[in-house]
């Protein structure tokens, strides 16, 4: 595969997970089916791609923020860029868990409005608010990172910043289904994979050169 593919490919997820997510939910009210429901698995299963290529390129920009020697340069905060890793992992992978219930009402046929309806309903949004901790720990340790090595635009990572507020207001309110900060996420995350995608384009592809065997 190509060199240059696979930053292309890691930075798209990012897009197509927002995207196809966005779609997959539409306005929130439209009943379980099938495609649907496949289509938001995959859609957030391609943001651990996304979330992974992003903490890369951040830990790329720290390592040449200290070898440059500027600030943070002791490498104090390298910690930041793992805890951006763990952290965004874990918040898709609890937004994963709370598509499980929903699969769990649709198998066995329940009937809406019952008891046991309910409170599987209840599991399911319970998973989504404590998916927005992870989430919001993860753009709070990106938008620090971003903002000492300039790993992103400042727009971006002021983003984040505002973002990881958002989550974590959100996630205040634990008796809540309703999540706002997570469409904030989402359009987050499609910026940044544009513009992360956008950047792929422009940087030149390094020359693989071959080393002279004539003459030695």
């Amino acid at each position: 595969m190509n060199q240059s593919t696979l930053p292309r490919l890691g930075a798209a997820c990012g897009a197509v997970f927002a995207i196809v997510l966005t779609v997959a939910n539409g306005n929130g009210t439209q009943t379980f089916t099938g495609p649907r429901a496949i289509a938001g698995i995959a859609a957030l299963t391609l943001a651990l791609p996304f979330i992974a290529y992003l903490c890369s390129v951040l830990r790329q920009a720290h390592r040449a923020d200290r070898a440059d020697g500027a600030d943070g340069a002791d490498g104090a905060d390298g910690w930041l860029v793992s805890t951006a890793l763990a952290a965004g992992i874990a918040g898709i992978v609890l937004k994963l868990g709370s598509g499980a219930p929903e699969l769990a009402m649709h198998t066995a046929h329940l009937t809406a409005g019952t008891q046991l309806n309910t409170a599987i309903e209840g599991i399911a949004d319970g998973a989504t608010v404590l998916s927005l901790y992870p989430l919001a720990v993860f753009c709070a340790a990106t938008a620090i990172v971003a903002f000492r090595t300039r790993a992103l635009p400042r727009w971006l990572s002021a983003g984040a910043a505002v973002t990881a507020a958002a989550l974590a207001v959100n996630g205040g309110f634990l008796g809540s289904n309703s999540v706002p900060a997570l469409l904030l996420f989402v359009l987050w995350t499609l910026l940044t994979s544009v513009y992360l995608l956008r950047r792929t384009w422009r940087k030149p592809v390094p020359v693989l050169q071959t080393e002279a065997t004539v003459g030695v």
